[in-house]
């Protein structure tokens, strides 16, 4: 595959910042399990503090612009100090909190304004006290194995205020920064457990504080182990993008007061939810965005809940097709959904195992029944199921001699904002990138109005994952687990902390698309099944073909492992033997195969060589004959042009000879004979019209002479205009006279007549 990691393990510089080396010296204490403890909102870097319990921030793209100048870097101290383990950040949508989570407690964190030239909060000052909310601190006092398993911000919240906690007793807990607003069943409670069966009593409302609902939690936290060891209890959560329902009760109804249901906003992001809901709000349809739940049996539930809902109904376990034994997997651990069209559900195992599939809505949902788990937890028919498209298997570390021990840990997933096609999974040994092409596919075959079935079929080509950073590098040997990962943003790139204290950063390409090569073939025109072998292999560029041979299946990660302790004899004998082997089983034998492609194709070539110079001495054989058969038509041909021509002759005097002993003329005579005849007409005609000419000028004299005598006799004074119009009309008679004199005697001329 294509690398989309660049080989710098700091291509940001940030291993020069003050605040990595103020991190490095406060490290957690437990750095065997992965963590999240740095996490980027924009342009701002917030890390976890363990030792002063305090967050480090600073604006990174600042930073990484002036490289030359040290960035300072602010604290953050919570006003509340924490009585758990932090072990987890996670900054809300619009940037205004901070969620500061362990397995035993949760706190937010109330982020001060920025302004500055640098866009730091409260305009760069050192140290800010912020006010934090630890939440629900006496439930954790209370039970002492009760955990919280996962946190998300709900990206609906008005406020941009609203989180949502797993908690291991199978409930999702909704807070309004410090306000509890709702608790949600997700599954079996612990206190309604008793050796694997449940009890007929009521439970109290989880919402409470009551000392009997102290009481009787502090009793179920016993069971809550059972319930872990069986596979019932929720490991992880993601909201999925959200749908309109139009009639019925709010909250997810099921099949039968669910009158339409119809997915939106499939580019949904965890920036844009906010608008989207109060768009749908606006135009009266309620909003519910579906919560995918996982189990650790690999069963999948889907609670149907809007922000406001205060009993959600849950629907599941949902189907998983193609059905298998192992259900995709005994040991789940993590979930994320990708808002594609239709989301995309990936589901991670702790083997290594990521399984990717598509929510797809089912036809029937009413026909199932209803099934109730106790007094107040009733699961709903399913809306849904899950199409696994395909199972990628990610490599924990690097394979050993002895591959029958594999390391498993639990994985932790992480989408890519920029790129919905690619997902991220860190663990204790590493950093993987995955790139799934099918939502690609799916995006083109919803666009495009053609066929895309015919042309391109939908899902042929597998998903490419890519070992980036490995920390493990055998299995007996110490891990460097991984104790914050971060997306980066304009420019785009990854953040990597580990527990050594190092820290990686990478260039991270936006969209792989651009840069990967699509093998299709030319349209317009196919093969033909006739067509000789040897054309078939040349059809194809042969330096494409030995780079499509030499290009590496896998992927080498970038070492990044612990520098504390030094390696065994045994250890480094073991990398040596694997790096060997690695280099025998994918370099050598493809230089092997494409010295035999070579091979073939130079054997090919002087096949083709002989069978073209066998072809060149024929067609020069038929050239010779071609030129002789040329040569036999050109004196033909000038024999035939010599008799053509002869004939040719003959034939017109033929024509003279009986032109000249025609009874009449020819038609060019007899044309000529009616032209001289229309012409004589013509001359009469004007003769005629000359003598009328004529008679008129006489008669018009004799009326001048006799106007002239009277004239004489009798003066008449006319007036000047009329004097002069007169005297224009008579010019213009005398030249009409005169021009028809001079027309008859032109005609009389032509005509010799006097």
């Amino acid at each position: 595959m294509t690398s989309t990691i660049g080989t710098s393990t700091d291509s940001f510089g940030f291993n020069g910042l003050k605040l990595f080396e103020v991190v490095r010296d406060c490290l957690p204490d437990d750095r065997k399990r992965t963590q999240n403890l740095l996490e980027t909102k924009d342009d701002m870097l917030f890390v976890w503090n363990s030792k002063n319990c305090s967050v480090l921030t600073v604006n990174w793209r600042a930073a990484n612009v002036k490289k030359d100048q040290q960035q300072k870097y602010q604290t953050l101290i919570p006003s509340a100090p924490q009585n758990f383990t932090v072990e987890k950040i996670l900054p809300s949508t619009e940037a205004t909190f901070l969620a500061l989570s362990g397995p035993r407690g949760l706190s937010i964190l109330e982020l001060p304004r920025r302004w500055g030239p640098n866009g730091q909060y409260q305009n760069g000052k050192e140290c800010i006290i912020c006010r934090s909310y630890n939440l629900d601190e006496h439930l954790f006092t209370e039970n002492v194995n009760l955990e919280i398993l996962q946190i998300r911000w709900h990206p609906a919240s008005p406020t941009d205020s609203h989180i949502l906690a797993l908690l291991s007793d199978n409930s999702i807990r909704v807070y309004d920064v410090d306000a509890l607003r709702h608790v949600w069943r997700v599954g079996p409670s612990p206190s309604l457990v008793n050796g694997g069966a449940a009890t007929n009593k009521p439970p109290p409302p989880l919402s409470t504080s009551s000392p009997t609902t102290t009481a009787m939690t502090s009793k179920s936290t016993a069971k809550l182990a059972y319930l872990s060891s069986l596979g019932d209890t929720a490991v992880d959560f993601d909201i999925a993008p959200p749908r309109v329902v139009n009639g019925g009760e709010g909250g997810g109804g099921g099949a039968a007061d669910l009158t339409t249901t119809t997915l939106e906003d499939t580019s949904y992001s965890t920036t844009g939810g906010h608008s989207f809901a109060q768009q749908k709000k606006s135009k009266g349809g309620k909003i519910e965005w579906p919560i995918v739940i996982l189990r650790g049996d690999g069963n999948v539930y889907i609670l149907c809940a809007g922000i406001d809902t205060d009993r959600p109904k849950l629907q599941g376990p949902i189907s998983i097709l193609p059905q298998v034994d192992d259900n995709y997997g005994l040991d789940s651990c993590s979930l994320v959904v990708v808002p594609s069209l239709p989301p995309t559900i990936i589901i991670a195992e702790s083997s290594g195992k990521t399984h990717h599939a598509l929510l797809l809505e089912e036809e029937s949902p009413a026909e199932r029944s209803l099934t109730e788990l106790d007094s107040s937890l009733v699961l709903y028919p399913c809306e849904w199921y899950l199409q696994v498209l395909e199972t990628v298997e990610l490599e924990l570390g690097l394979a050993g001699v002895d591959e029958a021990r594999t390391y498993s840990c639990p994985i932790h997933l992480k989408r890519d904002l920029l790129n919905e096609s690619r997902y991220f999974a860190y663990h204790n040994a590493g950093l993987h990138a995955v790139t799934m092409d099918f939502t690609r596919q799916l995006v083109q075959f919803v666009e495009n109005d053609d066929d895309l079935n015919e042309k391109y079929p939908l899902f042929n080509s597998q998903s490419r994952a890519e070992y980036v950073v490995c920390t493990k590098a055998l299995p007996n040997s110490s891990t460097n687990a991984v104790l914050g990962f971060a997306l980066l943003s304009s420019p785009p790139g990854i953040l990597l902390q580990l527990a050594s204290g190092q820290v990686v950063t990478l260039d991270l390409i936006s969209d792989h698309s651009m840069i990967l090569d699509w093998t299709r073939a030319p349209g317009g025109k196919s093969s033909r099944a006739t067509d000789p072998t040897l054309k078939n292999m040349l059809k194809d560029s042969f330096q494409d073909r030995i780079q499509t041979i030499l290009k590496s299946g896998t992927t080498q990660p970038i070492l990044k492992l612990d520098q504390t302790a030094e390696p065994t004899p045994q250890e480094s004998f073991e990398l040596l033997t694997q790096a060997t082997r690695m280099l025998r089983e994918h370099y050598f034998a493809k230089h092997e195969k494409a010295r035999q492609e070579i091979e073939r194709r130079v054997h090919v070539l002087k096949l083709l060589k002989q069978q073209q110079l066998a072809e060149i001495d024929q067609l020069q054989q038929e050239k010779q004959q071609i030129r002789e058969t040329a040569e036999r038509l050109a004196e033909n041909y000038e024999d035939i042009c010599d008799k053509q021509s002869a004939l040719f002759k003959r034939a017109q005097e033929v024509v003279r000879l009986a032109t000249l002993r025609l009874p009449k003329g020819s038609f060019s005579e007899n044309k000529f004979a009616d032209m001289i005849e229309k012409i004589a007409n013509a001359t009469k005609q004007l003769e005629r019209n000359v003598d009328q000419a004529k008679q008129k000028i006489t008669a018009q004299q004799v009326q001048v002479e006799q106007k002239q005598k009277a004239q004489k006799e009798r003066i008449v004074t006319l007036p000047t205009k009329q004097e002069e119009i007169i005297k224009q009309i008579i010019g213009e008679m005398y030249t009409q006279i005169e021009g028809c004199v001079t027309d008859v005697k032109k005609m009389n001329s032509v005509l010799n007549m006097t």
